[in-house]
C-alpha cells in the first residue's frame, strides 16, 4: 500500500471566476488536466483533504458539482481513448523535502 491513492476530479461550477480558482488549486496540488473540468493524478491524504475543504469554501450547493472518485486508471487505457494519443502522466516517486 502506498501513500498516494490515483482520483479522478470532475466538476461544474458555474461562476467562472471560481471555476477558474479551482482550476489553479488542482494544477497546484500537481493533478493533471484531462479536460477542462477534470483532472486526474495521486494524491496523499493531506491532499485530497485539501481538495474537500477547498471544494466546501469555494462552491456553492445549490448551483455547483465537484466529483471526486478514487480510481486506477493508466496510461495505455487513457490513450486508447479518443483525442489523448499525447496524453504523458509520471508517477510520483515519493515527497520532497521543502
Amino acid at each position: 500500500m502506498g501513500i498516494y491513492n490515483k482520483y479522478l476530479i470532475c466538476y461544474d461550477i458555474e461562476n467562472d471566476k471560481i471555476r477558474k480558482k479551482f482550476f489553479d488549486e488542482m494544477k497546484n496540488l500537481g493533478l493533471i488536466p484531462v479536460q477542462k473540468s477534470v483532472f486526474y493524478g495521486d494524491l496523499a491524504s493531506p491532499e485530497f483533504f485539501t481538495i474537500k475543504k477547498i471544494a466546501n469554501e469555494l462552491l456553492k450547493s445549490d448551483t455547483d458539482k465537484c466529483l471526486w472518485i478514487k480510481c486506477n486508471l493508466c496510461e495505455k487505457d487513457i490513450k486508447e481513448c479518443f483525442g489523448y494519443d499525447d496524453f504523458r502522466y509520471l508517477e510520483p516517486d515519493g515527497y520532497a523535502a521543502i
